[in-house]
């Protein structure tokens, strides 16, 4: 009991430390030592102060978890250490230690879910727009320092309206996918692919220069083409796409407004084919 109890071992302490004086006046007389009045009042006096001090000890030594706890919470937004915090005992001060904890623990669980589904579009897996637009900046300037070309593709599914309105929603979003998975399968680590409309996907390509992109980008054709979902005829998953490699110092809407314009040249010319829109080097 006295050690699920913080209040009964403070009450305790408490007690003993206050009965201090008196336990040593009462030791004093037993033992017939001097009872003038000056040995009595330094003796008295003595005991005081070392009961005091043991009870400022053993209760700081009680709530310093609590301390602890305090300042972990503190700095919780910017360290997360409070999670590792280790509780001692069985007292309210671990109670409260490990439901913090727990609780805590729910929320940063919690909050990975609502920052994967705020950046990730759940039909296909890959990434949202949103997501997209924040990574982009910090690869191109890492590009540029480093000297590495870095490419776009982008892409999307030919005639897909009709998928939809030809065989229904279902099949247009097993469409989405598979889609969806021939990218995730395809592209290296630190390669970055978004769903960025509703048949639209973006694929960011650092390292990668524009004539390498293409390839990608033709492999990712020919495995859209080899796909199959019923019901539909073998072959009828097709994608066009347009290719570019950034520039220096461009943004990425520069990007995608110039693989849109290969893109829709990409469909000009009949669909599911790759076409890239690079621009000339000066000598």
């Amino acid at each position: 009991m006295l050690q699920r109890s913080l209040i009964a071992k403070i009450f305790l302490v408490s007690f003993l430390s206050v009965h201090v004086p008196l336990i040593a006046l009462i030791l004093h007389l037993l033992f017939g030592f001097e009872t003038s009045p000056v040995p009595v009042f330094a003796l008295i006096l003595a005991a005081t102060l070392i009961g005091t001090a043991i009870c400022l000890f053993a209760i700081w030594r009680f709530i310093r978890p609590l301390h602890h706890l305090a300042v972990a919470l503190k700095k919780y937004p910017e360290d997360k250490s409070v999670l590792k915090i280790q509780s001692s005992g069985n007292d309210e001060i671990a109670i409260v230690t490990d439901v913090t904890k727990s609780m805590l623990m729910q929320v940063e669980e919690l909050t990975k879910k609502l920052k994967h589904q705020a950046t990730t579009d759940f039909l296909t897996g890959l990434a949202n727009r949103r997501w997209l637009t924040e990574q982009v900046p910090g690869l191109q300037s890492q590009a540029e320092r480093a000297n590495e070309p870095l490419s776009v593709i982008l892409f999307d599914l030919d005639n897909f309206k009709h998928i939809n309105d030809d065989y229904g929603h279902d099949v247009g979003d097993n469409v989405l996918m598979i889609v969806g998975e021939v990218v995730k399968d395809s592209l290296r680590p630190y390669d970055l692919a978004a769903r960025i409309g509703g048949e639209e996907f973006c694929i960011v390509l650092p390292r990668t220069s524009g004539e390498s992109a293409l390839k990608i980008a033709e492999r990712l054709r020919a495995a859209f083409q080899a796909s199959y979902v019923e019901p539909l005829p073998h072959g009828r998953i097709t994608c066009s796409f347009g290719v570019v490699q950034a520039g220096p110092g461009e943004r990425l809407q520069q990007l995608l407004r110039r693989a849109d314009t290969a893109l829709y040249r990409a469909k000009d010319a009949g669909r599911n084919r790759v076409i890239g829109a690079f621009v000339e080097k000066n000598p």
